[in-house]
């Protein structure tokens, strides 16, 4: 009695022999079609093969196995730092609610008591003046200061002789 194993595989043989033959010649009929357009995208190959390589390369390298113990320092220190400024931010704002200390007070500028005016210090001056005569009734002559202009034109212009 014949093995199974064996006609099983005879009888796939049988069966995939012309398939096989049938692949070997469309594969000889195609594959001039198929050189020329390997020919013509072989730049296209090319690039994309290098895009590849380069996002690749950290992990061919093992890069990222050598930056974690700079990641997980780095990572720490920030907490760290973190953690500080809060807690020193937490203790400035209870001692300034504790002494009633408040800071934008602190920094606005004092408002500058206000002075006599020009015309109050002008006025107060005239009655002084007035109480000894009394000439209420009389106009008072007012002068005004003409702002003169300063440019190189109100200048004299100096001139000196040459000894040549």
């Amino acid at each position: 009695m014949a093995d199974y194993p064996t006609v099983l595989s005879t009888i796939l043989y049988i069966l995939w022999w012309p398939t096989n033959k049938f692949i070997h010649v469309i594969k000889f009929i195609l594959s001039p079609i198929w050189a020329l357009v390997r020919f013509i995208f072989l730049p296209v190959t090319y690039l994309l093969e290098t895009i590849f390589n380069v996002i690749l390369f950290p992990f061919r390298i093992n890069v990222l196995e050598r930056i974690e113990t700079i990641y997980i320092w780095l990572g720490i220190a920030a907490l760290v730092g973190c953690i500080t400024g809060a807690i020193l931010y937490l203790i400035y704002r209870g001692l300034t609610s504790a002494f009633s200390i408040d800071a934008t007070t602190s920094t606005e500028p004092q408002k500058a008591t206000k002075g006599k005016t020009i015309e109050e210090y002008r006025a107060a001056r005239r009655e002084r003046r007035g109480k000894g005569t009394d000439d209420s009734s009389s106009p008072t002559a007012t002068r005004h200061r003409v702002a003169r202009r300063r440019n190189l034109s109100s200048f004299a212009i100096m001139e000196e002789e040459s000894e040549f």
